[in-house]
């Protein structure tokens, strides 16, 4: 269970599970003391961060839980990386979309804890002739999630 649960399991022995997953959950409360941390801050500087927000074009406001897409090339190989808004389906069209774009999902971990979260290592499928650039990638997953425009 542990397995299907923690991200970046370096070995599938038992021992290495536990402890892939002792450093997972030390990588959890870090970030939660970080955001508890942002969260104390975020009071104090909420008139700051208005401030900023007037200088900034609208393009630029920073979003506080704005979704993540990251997607790395090598070679035939391609990581993606999303974070997002949960809604009904997105595993499903996400799948969909990288398996329509030409790309063989290789190994694959979701979570659907409070946001939708995929990290997926693919690698070109045998018919797929044209070379597709991370970029290109990435926006056709923004839009398959249900956001408008471009990713930036």
């Amino acid at each position: 269970m542990l397995r299907s649960i923690v991200p970046k399991i370096s070995k599938m022995d038992r021992t290495s599970i536990l402890g892939d997953t002792i450093d997972y959950m030390k990588e959890l409360l870090e970030r939660i003391n970080k955001l508890q941390e942002e969260g104390i801050e975020e009071g104090t500087n909420q008139i700051n961060l208005m401030d900023i927000s007037k200088e900034l074009k609208p393009s630029e406001v920073l979003v506080r839980n704005s979704p993540k897409f990251d997607v790395e090339r090598r070679d035939m190989d391609t990581r993606i990386d999303i974070c997002c808004a949960a809604k009904p389906g997105l595993l499903l069209s996400t799948v969909n979309t990288i398996e329509a774009l030409g790309l063989e999902i290789q190994q694959c971990v979701i979570s659907c804890f409070n946001d939708f979260s995929m990290q997926a290592s693919c690698s070109e499928g045998a018919e797929q002739r044209t070379l597709l650039s991370p970029e290109d990638i990435k926006q056709a997953l923004f839009r398959n999630a249900g956001y408008g425009g471009r990713c930036l």
